[in-house]
């Protein structure tokens, strides 16, 4: 980014934050058009007021739009960049042995320990190896890691709301349930859920999330009351529930809460992520 024009260094910092042009012309509150220029340098920043507009929006300094030196990713948006990369690799290399299910599972709850303690660029930079770990275990023993691939791209989306990137976010919950539904298990799929609700109602989709947490709520509900099916159906109709109260249904949220509390008393504690 050294000596770039600031018009470029807009549509660099835009396509970062995986942003459309139409999407950051909304959120700034102007024409697409006008980003457009912006970001060919037909028009220019010359307002403060602009320039510290477009900075809070991009989520940086008004100084990196305008700096001279290279400025360097912080270490979020490096992990952010290696899961981008690693969700688009379509094609694994074979590898000489696949990691063995026990690795793999001992991995993931490393990664999901690192989750909880909100270590997240740490944990973004160990993501893109372990969802290619889960890939090649998955492609050599389909069927039986089928719950740990499931999991791993659940682990991906949370984190990535967690980061602001709702839409990278959505991708991978996207690819989670794909691959939970192709398993027919309902505790996979719940699993899946759970984290796609998330993904949507950081995109503001609170509809969209809503009918996936309780459908997936109703479906488990179906399926005996384990502990493991409890706890996800507590967890989902909390989802329903912060989906709902997003969306101003007071009724909605004050049953999904209900639900979930009468589950917490009766089936013991159920944990959101």
């Amino acid at each position: 980014m050294n000596e770039l024009p600031v018009g470029r260094r807009v549509a660099q910092w835009r396509v970062r934050r995986n942003m459309t042009q139409q999407q950051f012309a909304d959120r700034l509150g102007k024409s697409k058009s006008w980003v457009d220029k912006v970001e060919r340098g037909v028009r220019r920043l010359e307002r403060v007021s602009n320039l510290r507009e477009v900075a809070e929006t991009l989520r940086i300094d008004v100084e990196v739009l305008l700096a001279v030196r290279p400025v360097r990713p912080t270490p979020v948006a490096a992990g952010v960049d290696g899961v981008r990369t690693a969700l688009a690799r379509y094609h694994l290399p074979g590898a000489d042995r696949p990691p063995l299910v026990e690795e793999l599972r001992a991995r993931l709850e490393h990664a999901e320990q690192s989750y909880r303690h909100a270590r997240y660029p740490a944990l973004l930079a160990l993501l893109p190896g372990l969802l290619d770990a889960a890939r090649e275990a998955n492609a050599a023993r389909p069927g039986a890691t089928d719950a740990l691939l499931v999991s791993v791209y659940a682990l991906i989306a949370l984190v990535l709301v967690k980061v602001d990137q709702g839409e990278l976010a959505w991708l991978a919950a996207d690819r989670g349930m794909t691959a939970a539904l192709a398993t027919q298990d309902p505790q996979v799929a719940a699993i899946a859920t759970v984290s796609l609700s998330q993904a949507l109602r950081s995109r503001g989709r609170r509809r969209s999330a809503l009918d996936a947490a309780l459908a997936a709520a109703d479906r488990i509900g179906a399926h005996g009351s384990s502990s493991a099916n409890l706890a996800l159906r507590g967890t989902l109709l909390l989802q329903a529930a912060l989906a709902a109260a997003g969306g101003g249904d007071e009724r909605l949220t004050r049953q999904s809460l209900d639900q979930a509390a009468t589950i917490a008393r009766d089936g013991g504690p159920g944990r959101s992520g």
